[in-house]
């Protein structure tokens, strides 16, 4: 294991030149390139990649190239950031991944010779009453799992039943409640208008209304000229009577 990271290690310092002419190549090491939109390195940045993508060149031209990335952008790039191998840092890890990968096989090769003895008859009796009293607790336990949610269900109705009972009373007392107060609503109502009545009966008794009916207009006027004649009479007879007292003088 020293040997091999050693090597890799080695590896990882080992400069890498750029490619002059491939029909692949990948981003350099601990590096994010950015691909630009025209062969111009001042113009727009319309995706930046990072190391190690793999890239297909079209063309060189100079110092940039153009690039299509594994996603299918077009752009150019500085050619100084492209290289033709795999980068150390990827061939590193694809290491690890295998190493990583050689262990797990190994140790699953450890497991199946453990494996490989078998027990003896008094062991798998063993077993296998172990595993019969597992089955018989796992069995008891699902009866009561199953007993418990029967419980649950009957709970669950008794609850809902009550609750309906009790959503039914209200409702009835409401009703009730609600017929009562439209009850007294209109007793309120049948108060108010007799007290309003009232002070228009009193206003009637007070102010009686005087209605002239049109046919008693010559009866008006029969006794006013009587009424005038009256007080002429009198007037004449008070003259008469002065003056036979005062020897026919008028006083």
């Amino acid at each position: 294991m020293k040997t091999s990271t050693w090597i890799l290690i080695s590896l990882s310092l080992v400069p890498f030149s750029p490619a002059r002419a491939a029909d692949s190549a990948y981003v350099i090491d601990k590096l994010l390139v950015g691909v630009h939109q025209d062969q111009d390195l001042s113009s727009s940045i319309i995706k930046v990649l990072p190391t190690g993508t793999k890239l297909g060149v079209i063309k060189r031209e100079g110092e940039l190239a153009l690039i299509k990335d594994p996603e299918g952008t077009l752009g150019w790039v500085d050619a100084a950031y492209l290289m033709e191998e795999v980068p150390a840092s990827l061939r590193v890890k694809s290491l690890i991944d295998e190493n990583t990968a050689l262990n797990a096989k190994l140790n699953a090769t450890v497991g199946s010779t453990k494996d490989a003895n078998l027990p003896t008859v008094d062991e798998r009796d063993e077993l296998t009453k172990e595993n019969t009293e597992l089955k018989r607790k796992l069995s008891s336990e699902k009866l009561k799992s199953e007993k418990l949610q029967t419980q649950i269900g009957a709970l669950e109705s008794d609850i809902a039943k009550r609750t309906a009972r009790l959503a039914d009373t209200r409702m009835a007392d409401l009703e009730a409640e609600n017929k009562s107060l439209v009850r007294n609503l209109e007793v309120a109502l049948q108060e108010k208008q007799k007290l309003r009545l009232r002070p228009e009966r009193k206003s009637a008794i007070l102010n009686p209304v005087i209605i002239i009916k049109p046919y008693s207009w010559p009866i008006l006027i029969a006794i006013g000229v009587a009424l005038l004649l009256a007080f002429g009479a009198g007037a004449y007879f008070i003259d008469y009577l002065g003056r036979r007292r005062h020897g026919g003088f008028r006083i």
